[in-house]
């Protein structure tokens, strides 16, 4: 099933940081800084066009990520499994896009969409999961 005929809405998130594009940017690309914030560890994850690796939570286990779209300090799509230990190619993925821009404030308005779940329930994982991780992100860029 494509993006386009899923019928499973995506998640959609807006969220305001006082801290600048540049500094959100950091948080979301480089790997040490998503490892402080998002799962507890990242391997052989290279924040480029193409770059593959894998999140690696303790306690829910180790995804495969592929980043497909990566234009500095504005927009990056990266592409994840839904099952862990599971390659890419091997299972149901979604596609998670991240947009920034500055605010009014000087800070910077972030924009999450994830789409592609195959099922209601799949999305709704993913809902709490963001709740609690962009928690984890404002806490972190404070």
């Amino acid at each position: 099933m494509t993006e386009e005929t899923n019928a499973v809405a995506a998640i959609e998130k807006t969220m305001t940081f006082a801290a600048s594009p540049e500094r959100v940017w950091e948080a979301l690309t480089d790997p040490a800084e998503l490892a402080s914030w998002f799962p507890e560890s990242v391997e052989g994850f290279t924040p480029a066009p193409g770059g593959e690796g894998w999140l690696v939570w303790d306690n829910h286990g180790r995804y495969a990520i592929r980043m497909e779209a990566y234009e500095p300090r504005t927009r990056i799509v990266w592409r994840w499994a839904r099952e862990s230990e599971t390659p890419l190619e091997d299972g149901p993925t979604t596609r998670v896009e991240w947009r920034l821009e500055p605010s009014e404030t000087g800070g910077t308005l972030l924009h999450l969409h994830e789409s592609g779940f195959l099922s209601t329930e799949a999305r709704g994982q993913n809902v709490m999961g963001w709740e609690h991780e962009l928690g984890e992100l404002t806490d972190y860029l404070r």
